[in-house]
């Protein structure tokens, strides 16, 4: 909810949702629009309290099944070009997972500033970001795209993936996941695709 209180946070959302996956799928428009907006109030009724950490369980699975084949069919359907909001979903997982450690009591990954946050996932994946924990930025971007295991496929050769990733990449762990969030909406809105 707080989330979809915030300005910059609810407008990413739209942009994701309206610009990137609504365009990508093969049903009536106004089935798709009515479906967007169930969730947009969902998402936004005061009463349901949706735990972002409840929310990121299994993301791996959750990205492949969900965001990947929209990322495919706007890239098709856009001559190559990106979905910017959905290419740094990718970005903000591998930033979630980046520092991962296995700890009595679970996994965990800690945060940028400070503390540390519980992550739950295949094993393998949290192996995975623990074992390449200390890579640079590029190398962890290239390994996590390779891995053709956590994606059905490998995401490097999707034309312009690896590297957008990585400029994602760097300008979260610059910035912040929301300044990259505004960086991405303004850009939509200076072309005039405010939503």
């Amino acid at each position: 909810r707080e989330c979809m209180e915030d300005e910059v946070i609810f407008g990413f959302f739209k942009q994701a949702v309206y610009k990137e996956i609504i365009p990508t799928l093969s049903l009536p428009n106004a089935e798709l629009v009515s479906f967007a907006a169930a969730v947009e109030e969902r998402f936004c009724n005061p009463y349901i309290d949706h735990a972002l950490l409840s929310i990121s369980l299994n993301s791996t699975a959750k990205w492949r099944a969900r965001i990947l084949p929209s990322i495919k069919e706007y890239q098709k359907r856009r001559h190559g070009e990106l979905p910017p909001c959905l290419s740094a979903s990718l970005a903000f997982y591998v930033a979630f997972y980046r520092r991962a450690c296995n700890k009595e009591g679970g996994w965990f990954s800690a945060k940028a500033g400070g503390g540390e946050y519980r992550i739950a996932d295949d094993e393998k994946v949290l192996k995975f970001f623990e074992e390449h924990g200390k890579d640079d930025a590029r190398m962890l971007v290239s390994e996590v795209c390779a891995r053709g295991d956590f994606w059905g496929e490998d995401l490097t050769l999707l034309q312009g993936m690896e590297e957008r990733v990585y400029e994602y990449l760097a300008v979260i762990e610059e910035e912040g996941a929301y300044e990259l969030m505004k960086r991405i909406r303004k850009e939509y809105l200076a072309v005039g695709c405010s939503g």
